[in-house]
């Protein structure tokens, strides 16, 4: 394949909105070298909780205000439903928030990394495999690790168990970081005959082992965060706009966008996701209901996209995840 037809290729593709974060991150982490970080969590900058995580979570949600997939998905409905209210009710059954916090902790790491390799690996047609498993899992074991010395460290400062998530990570990280690299190596070897779908599995595999390192072994952890949570968004809004955008081209079945004909549908998709996390974010600082509610829509968004992908659903039927 020539150079031409790669980059023709690539730019035909929506995840082509993917390949320039690689040079955004190294900007974004040398901004935060000369400016030094003040911040621990990206929760913590303003602002950030406005446009990061919840938006595309609301962006997924939109693409069900439809008939066909209201009728389609409507047995998954009320456990989805039951799921955004879940965590409220367990906290006001006076169950601790850290019993609450900690597997939905452990499941946005999964959701996050499955996401970005399961995009890749099916942009690359590669099938699941022993070598597959190894990359993914090891990032996840790492990754859940990482997540938890950053969002434990705030309140856990010289705690036994805090010490004790420290010592773990000092003993995981070399080998699994190895393990990382080289069965994502092996894998990007294999996708060598679908260009597109190698460089965009090299990229995610890069930048986790980049972002891994930043939030172990140097003082830059925020950095590390953040680019996990940008490349995860981002590639959540790619993904929802191109199938918002494929689903309503001939006539607009989704009722959030018919109710704005006048408007193209990528930017009501953004408009409407934006503007419902502003509104949600607001008032979960100002009412702990709502601060509850949050992380039940985000648990019940995981759950939703692990099935609305999969072949022969109405999702799959206007998306494309081939690179091909």
């Amino acid at each position: 394949m020539t150079a031409s037809i790669l980059l023709r290729r690539l730019v035909s593709m929506p995840y082509a909105l993917l390949l320039p974060l690689l040079p955004l991150a190294v900007l974004c982490t040398l901004g935060f070298l000369y400016s030094g970080p003040h911040y621990r969590i990206p929760e913590q900058i303003p602002y950030w909780v406005f446009f990061f995580g919840l938006p595309h979570i609301l962006s997924s949600f939109q693409t069900i205000c439809d008939a066909e997939y209201l009728a389609t998905y409507r047995k998954q409905a009320l456990f989805i439903l039951c799921l955004f209210f879940l965590p409220f009710a367990l906290h006001e059954m006076g169950v601790p928030a850290s019993i609450i916090l900690t597997p939905f902790l452990i499941l946005t790491v999964h959701h996050v990394i499955v996401q970005q390799y399961g995009i890749a690996m099916s942009v690359a047609r590669l099938r699941p495999s022993m070598t597959s498993a190894i990359c993914k899992w090891c990032t996840v074991l790492l990754g859940t690790v990482a997540y938890f010395q950053c969002y434990s460290a705030t309140g856990l400062d010289g705690n036994e168990h805090y010490g004790m998530l420290m010592a773990l990570a000092d003993v995981l990280m070399a080998p699994l970081l190895a393990a990382i690299a080289i069965s994502g190596g092996f894998l990007v070897w294999r996708a060598r005959a679908q260009r597109a779908g190698a460089v965009l599995l090299a990229l995610n595999i890069l930048l986790f082992i980049f972002a891994l390192m930043l939030i172990f072994k140097t003082q830059y952890v925020l950095v590390g965060l953040m680019l996990a949570r940008i490349l995860h968004d981002a590639s959540g809004f790619v993904v929802y706009i191109g199938h918002d955008t494929a689903r309503n081209r001939m006539e607009r079945k989704n009722l959030l966008y018919r109710a704005f004909p006048f408007l193209p549908v990528w930017l009501l998709n953004l408009a409407f996701a934006l503007a419902i996390a502003a509104v949600l974010t607001y008032l979960s600082s100002r009412m702990a209901f709502f601060g509850w509610l949050v992380i039940g829509i985000t648990t019940a968004h995981y759950y939703m996209e692990s099935f609305i992908w999969r072949g022969g659903t109405p999702h799959r039927q206007h998306f494309r995840l081939s690179g091909a």
